[in-house]
C-alpha cells in the first residue's frame, strides 16, 4: 500500500510538471542559444513553436523527452479503472482493428484524444489483454489529470497534436470529451479555455524511438485531416488507423482521398446510433491487400 501511494504521488507530481507546458531554464544554453530555433522565451520560460522548428530537430526531440512525456505505470501497480468489468471500452473501432491484425499481441498504439484513459478508450483492451504498449495523447489538463490515475501501461503526454508540420501553441476549449482547438488567440483570458502546447506526431515518435505504429486512433474533434497531413508516411510505418470524420470542416471524402493517396484503403466505417463513433478504419494497402 505504501508503495502504491508513493507511486501515485510521484505520478501526480510528474503530471503537474508536464501540464505547465513550458520548461524553466532561465538564461542558460537553451534560452540563449536556441531563440532562432523557434523557442519563445517569456519571463524565463520557453515553449516550442513556429515553422523554424523542424519536426526532427534534435533540440525539440530532447525537449519532448525531458518535459512532455510521462512514463507508463509499473506493471506491478494495478489498474485503477472506474468500470473494470467493461472488457472493451471502445465503440467498435478496436474490434475492427483486432480483426485486421488477427488479435496481434505486443503491438504499439497511439491514441490521440485519449480522454481519461478509460471512457470509450480504443486502446485499453489491447493494452490489458494483448500486451500492447503505446502513447496516450490528451490536451485537456482536466482529462489528463484523470488519465494518469488509471495506471495505464502506456506513455502519456499532456499536449495536442500539431495541425502544422512544426510545434505550435493554441487556445484549447475544455469541454469534457468534445474539447478541441479553438479559434481564440493564445494568451486570451477566456473561461473554459487553456493554452496548450501542440507537437507533431512524428516528433513524439522520434522522442520514443518508435518507427512502427500498429494502430493509430485519431479523434481530435474536427482536425483529423490537418493532423494526418503533417505525417511523413515515408518515414514512419503506421499500419492501421481509426479516424473520426464526423466533426471535420473538410468532408469525409477529402479525408478518404488523402489517405488513399498515401497508400491506405478503407477497411470499414464504424458508426454508433448516438454518434459515439463515426470513424474510418484505414489499413495499409501493402500490408493488407484486398
Amino acid at each position: 500500500m505504501l508503495r502504491l501511494k508513493s507511486f501515485t504521488l510521484g505520478i501526480i507530481f510528474l503530471c503537474s510538471c508536464a501540464m505547465m507546458y513550458v520548461a524553466f531554464f532561465g538564461e542558460n544554453e537553451y534560452t540563449m542559444e536556441n531563440k532562432s530555433l523557434g523557442v519563445n522565451p517569456v519571463e524565463d520560460k520557453f515553449i516550442f513553436e513556429g515553422p523554424a522548428v523542424k519536426m526532427d530537430d534534435p533540440f525539440l526531440i530532447d525537449g519532448i523527452r525531458k518535459h512532455f512525456l510521462v512514463p507508463p505505470a509499473d506493471s506491478s501497480i494495478p489498474y485503477a479503472l472506474q468500470k473494470p468489468n467493461i472488457k472493451d471500452t471502445s465503440m467498435g473501432q478496436a474490434a475492427k482493428i483486432r480483426e485486421v491484425l488477427k488479435n496481434m499481441t505486443n503491438g504499439f498504439f497511439v491514441e490521440a484524444g485519449a480522454l481519461d484513459g478509460e471512457t470509450r478508450s480504443n486502446t485499453l483492451y489491447m493494452e490489458k489483454e494483448l500486451g500492447w504498449k503505446g502513447l496516450l495523447v490528451e490536451a485537456d489538463p482536466l482529462n489528463f489529470a484523470q488519465l494518469i490515475t488509471r495506471n495505464r501501461r502506456a506513455w502519456s503526454t499532456p499536449i495536442c497534436l500539431s495541425t502544422k508540420p512544426h510545434p505550435m501553441k493554441v487556445s484549447f476549449k475544455q469541454q469534457a470529451n468534445v474539447g478541441k482547438i479553438s479559434n481564440h488567440e493564445v494568451g486570451a483570458s477566456i473561461p473554459g479555455h487553456v493554452d496548450v502546447q501542440c507537437l507533431p506526431l512524428y516528433s513524439l515518435l522520434l522522442a520514443l524511438n518508435v518507427s512502427t505504429v500498429h494502430y493509430f486512433s485519431l479523434d481530435v474533434e474536427g482536425f483529423e485531416l490537418e493532423v494526418l497531413q503533417t505525417i511523413p508516411f515515408d518515414k514512419v510505418d503506421i499500419q492501421t488507423l481509426s479516424v473520426e470524420f464526423f466533426h471535420g470542416q473538410m468532408n469525409k471524402n477529402d479525408q478518404r482521398k488523402w489517405m488513399e493517396e498515401k497508400g491506405y484503403r478503407v477497411y470499414a466505417e464504424v458508426t454508433h446510433p448516438q454518434n459515439l463513433a463515426n470513424d474510418f478504419i484505414f489499413v495499409k494497402k501493402t500490408l493488407f491487400p484486398e
